[in-house]
């Protein structure tokens, strides 16, 4: 009776445990937390302001190194500042100048190439320079050994 007992308790335990794994195998959606037309707002300004930031910060690299002259890097850094700043106010949801910051942010202006660098001007290579002069070497013979100084008593 006792094994009885048991036996029962078991599998009522494992079907208590297995139940979550019986129900409809095909739930309507996978996704936990669908987003909605707030948090997809929220997504695109974000990525607004990161790829604006990320300009930013390229703009004033390539600036530094000298890839971009001042004057145009005068040019472009006040719109991508602006873009940035747009971006920023959206997402902490202060007032900006226009009524919709979706319709401020611009698609960025492409950066101008840089200027081909010159073709490097072809130096001559130097002539070797010999190694052993030029004629025969002339080897001093040896001569007498001096003798040593006389010591003084």
């Amino acid at each position: 009776m006792w094994l009885a007992l048991g036996v029962v308790l078991a599998v009522a335990c494992v079907l208590f445990v297995a139940r979550p794994f019986l129900r409809d195998p095909a739930p309507k959606s996978d996704r936990l937390d669908e987003p909605g037309p707030q948090d997809e707002i929220r997504v695109a300004l974000a990525e607004e302001r990161d790829r604006a930031l990320s300009a930013l910060k390229e703009l004033e690299f390539d600036h530094r190194t000298g890839k971009i002259s001042d004057e145009d890097y005068r040019a472009l850094v006040g719109p991508l500042r602006r873009r940035a700043a747009a971006a920023l106010r959206a997402l902490d949801g202060k007032p900006t100048e226009k009524e919709d910051d979706m319709k401020q942010i611009e698609a960025p202006e492409p950066f101008p190439s840089p200027e081909p660098e010159p073709a490097p001007v072809p130096v001559p290579e130097p002539s070797p320079v010999p190694s052993e002069p030029p004629g025969p070497v002339v080897v001093p013979e040896p001569g007498p050994e001096p003798s040593p100084p006389a010591r003084a008593q």
